[in-house]
C-alpha cells in the first residue's frame, strides 16, 4: 500500500509539473527526498513521463497527425524535398522537430551517468530551479514580434531542451522561454515545445521497458502512476496554454526562485 501511495503522490507531482515551467524532475527529486525514497526507481519515473506523453498526444493529436502525414508523404520523394520544404509548412515543421531533438538525444547518451548523478543532489536541484526562475523572469522583456520557427531557431530551442535534462531546469520553461526570446508567437512556442518532447519520452520509455526485469517489478504502482500522470498532465497543459495567452508565463519565476532558495537552504541545515 505504501508503494502505491508513493507512486500516486509522485504521479501527481509529475503530471502537474511536467508542462508547467517549474521542472517536474526537480520536483520529483524533492518529493522523493521528503518521502524518504531513493532515486533508483528509474522505471517508475520513465512511466510517469509516459503518462504525460499520452496527455500531449490527446491534446495535440490533430497537429501531430498533420505533421506525421506531411513527413511520410514527402520524405521518400527525394527529388521533391526542396519543393515540399518550401510549400508544405507541416513538412518543414517535421524537419525542424527532428533537428531540435538531436541535442538532447546526444547529450543524454554522452553524459547519461553525469545527469543521473544529479538526481541525487538537492543542492544541484535547488541551484537549477533558481536558474529556471531567472530564465522565466526574463521573458517579461522578451520581444513581442511573431517570427516563424526556422531551422536555426529550432536548433536553439533544442539546445535549451538538452540543458533541461538537469533536474531543476524546466524543460517547458527553458524551451518556451528560448522561443519567446527568439520572437516566436506564444502558441507556436508552446506547441513546438510540447511536441518536440514526444520522441525523446517515447524512446526512453521503450528503451527502459525493453531492458527492465519485469519479473521483479510491481506493476500496479506503475499503472496507477501512469494514469494519474496522464490526467494531471492534461489539466496542466490546458492551464499553461491559458496563462500563455494571457501573458502570465513569467509569473512562474517567483515560485521557482522561492522553491530553489528554500531547497538550497534545506541542504545547509
Amino acid at each position: 500500500m505504501t508503494e502505491i501511495l508513493n507512486a500516486g503522490i509522485l504521479a501527481l507531482v509529475q503530471g502537474l509539473t511536467e508542462f508547467l515551467p517549474v521542472s517536474s524532475s526537480g520536483h520529483l527529486v524533492i518529493a522523493s527526498s521528503l518521502l524518504g525514497l531513493d532515486n533508483e526507481d528509474i522505471l517508475l519515473e520513465i512511466f510517469l513521463h509516459f503518462g504525460t506523453f499520452l496527455s500531449v498526444l490527446v491534446i495535440f493529436r490533430q497537429d501531430i497527425l498533420d505533421i506525421l502525414s506531411a513527413f511520410f508523404r514527402h520524405i521518400f520523394r527525394f527529388r521533391a524535398w526542396g519543393r515540399a520544404f518550401s510549400e508544405d509548412g507541416n513538412f518543414r515543421l517535421s524537419i525542424y522537430l527532428i533537428v531540435a531533438i538531436l541535442p538532447a538525444g546526444i547529450a543524454g547518451l554522452l553524459f547519461k551517468d553525469f545527469f543521473e548523478s544529479l538526481f541525487n543532489s538537492l543542492a544541484a536541484t535547488g541551484t537549477a530551479l533558481i536558474v529556471t526562475g531567472l530564465l522565466l523572469l526574463g521573458t517579461y522583456w522578451a520581444p513581442k514580434s511573431k517570427h516563424e520557427i526556422t531551422l536555426g531557431r529550432g536548433l536553439l530551442i533544442g539546445l535549451a531542451q538538452a540543458f533541461a535534462i538537469i533536474p531543476g531546469i524546466s524543460r517547458s520553461g527553458s524551451t518556451i522561454s528560448t522561443a519567446l526570446y527568439l520572437g516566436i508567437a506564444k502558441e507556436k512556442a508552446a506547441r513546438f515545445s510540447f511536441i518536440m518532447a514526444l520522441p525523446l519520452v517515447f524512446g526512453a520509455t521503450l528503451l527502459e521497458g525493453l531492458t527492465a526485469e519485469w519479473g521483479t517489478v510491481d506493476i500496479l504502482p506503475i499503472l496507477l502512476g501512469t494514469a494519474l500522470a496522464f490526467v494531471s498532465g492534461y489539466a496542466a497543459i490546458k492551464w499553461l496554454l491559458a496563462l500563455l495567452v494571457r501573458g502570465k508565463f513569467h509569473h512562474f519565476a517567483w515560485y521557482c526562485l522561492l522553491l530553489g532558495t528554500v531547497t538550497l537552504g534545506y541542504t545547509l541545515l
